[in-house]
């Protein structure tokens, strides 16, 4: 009975892992040279379950270097009890040897041969704080049998702020009069993002809609449904939107196409990237948003969301970083100036590309190629909506580049 019970414990030691995390990265120049110059960047990865739980993939993606993608794949020998860990990378395209090992407490050993430069060597990996909120990973190589290892690569990882952080979100796309749009947009970003920032809401990004020459397309957190009535209860009524808002209304057609949204999973949280640099980002946000907007039939948006994942994940394949899927919050509107739509259920896949091209040639033709599978599944109430967004040049969400640290080779394991 206790072998039972740590075997089916051992078969659930990735559980931690799964859903989505900021990776904060420190790379060790050059391997096995006696180097002590370490490389710093950010990643981020999206973990998932496989064969029932008793496997796992992760999907790494960084800009380090020219960017590149990484998966590990995590496997459960029931007979051992042991879990092996194999990696592979775009830079290479090859599946590295495994890693074999498994838990004591909260930290993991997982050991395997291999080859570097052309040499045997010993690689470790050492999975600790698993049983908090911030877990540690290191790589290290050992050429002389495990006597002496050189630790050559370290994670540290987080949550994503928006799954704890602004859960409740609404997608508001308004109506601005014919000819107006840029100035609209331009008052917006002027005034408005830091006030709400400053009563605990948060303006998550401010988009130009293309096709629609007269839509003007914003998203904004709150921390919950009780902080969306007052942090609205406070700005409507304060001194800045009073001074502001005839110019604002003035402007505005119509202001009650507005999804009150939530993540699907905590996991799937809208991405809150850092405000724009002015210094670094001189020319303003770049990139292009993309979202699709499913009308999904009633009581079924679980059963859709399993559906399209596949789809979701050729999406991600394809160099489309996935911002947030969310799903329309069915509750009443406590504050009831700003009404939202009640025609639910929706579920809102929101990603980012680099460029139009990216856009065209990548997200484009894989969204058409999908259609019909999707609406095949007989989930939907109608065709999804397709909306191209262009980040206004203050937009938190947007395609953010790291820079890599000069000088540095080629990212591998």
């Amino acid at each position: 009975m206790h072998d039972t019970l740590r075997a089916e414990d051992a078969a659930r030691a990735f559980d931690f892992w799964m859903g989505s995390w900021q990776v904060h990265n420190r790379r060790l120049r050059a391997r096995l040279k006696g180097s002590t110059e370490w490389d710093e960047f950010e990643a981020t990865v999206v973990a998932r379950p496989l064969l029932g739980g008793v496997g796992n993939e992760d999907e790494y993606r960084t800009d380090y270097g020219d960017g590149f993608i990484g998966m590990s794949f995590r496997f459960f020998d029931k007979a051992t009890k042991k879990w092996s860990i194999y990696w592979a990378d775009s830079r290479r395209g090859v599946l590295d040897p495994p890693v074999v090992g498994t838990f004591t407490g909260d930290t993991g050993i997982f050991e395997g041969k291999d080859t570097f430069e052309g040499r045997p060597i010993l690689v470790r990996f050492t999975w600790s704080r698993v049983t908090t909120a911030a877990p540690h990973w290191e790589q290290a190589f050992s050429e002389d049998g495990g006597k002496t290892w050189e630790t050559n690569w370290i994670m540290d990882m987080t949550r994503p702020a928006a799954s704890a952080g602004f859960p409740v979100l609404e997608l508001r796309r308004y109506a601005i009069k014919e000819g107006e749009r840029q100035q609209f947009a331009r008052y917006f970003e002027t005034y408005f993002p830091e006030a709400f920032e400053q009563l605990g809401a948060l303006i998550l990004g401010q988009f130009l809609e293309r096709g629609n020459a007269s839509t003007f397309t914003w998203i904004r957190g709150f921390k919950d449904l009780e902080a969306r009535a007052s942090v609205n209860q406070a700005f409507y009524s304060g001194p800045l939107w009073k001074e502001h808002r005839t110019k604002m209304n003035d402007r505005l057609v119509d202001h009650t196409n507005v999804l009150l949204l939530h993540p699907l999973r905590a996991e799937n949280g809208l991405s809150v990237l850092p405000a724009v640099d002015a210094v670094r980002e001189e020319a303003g946000a770049r990139g292009v948003v993309v979202a699709q907007v499913f009308a999904v039939k009633a009581e079924r948006v679980e059963a859709f969301a399993q559906a399209a994942e596949p789809t979701f994940a050729r999406y991600r394949a394809a160099g489309v970083r996935e911002a947030g899927v969310l799903v329309t919050l069915d509750v009443p509107n406590n504050f009831p100036s700003l009404p939202f739509r009640t025609d639910g259920p929706y579920l809102v896949w929101l990603g980012i590309v680099a460029d139009d091209q990216a856009l065209d040639m990548g997200f484009r033709p894989l969204a058409s190629q999908s259609l019909s599978s999707l609406t095949a599944t007989g989930l939907l109430r109608g065709e999804p909506e397709l909306l191209v967004l262009d980040p206004t040049s203050r937009s938190r969400l947007r395609w953010l580049k790291e820079r890599p640290a000069e000088g540095t080779d080629a990212a591998t394991r």
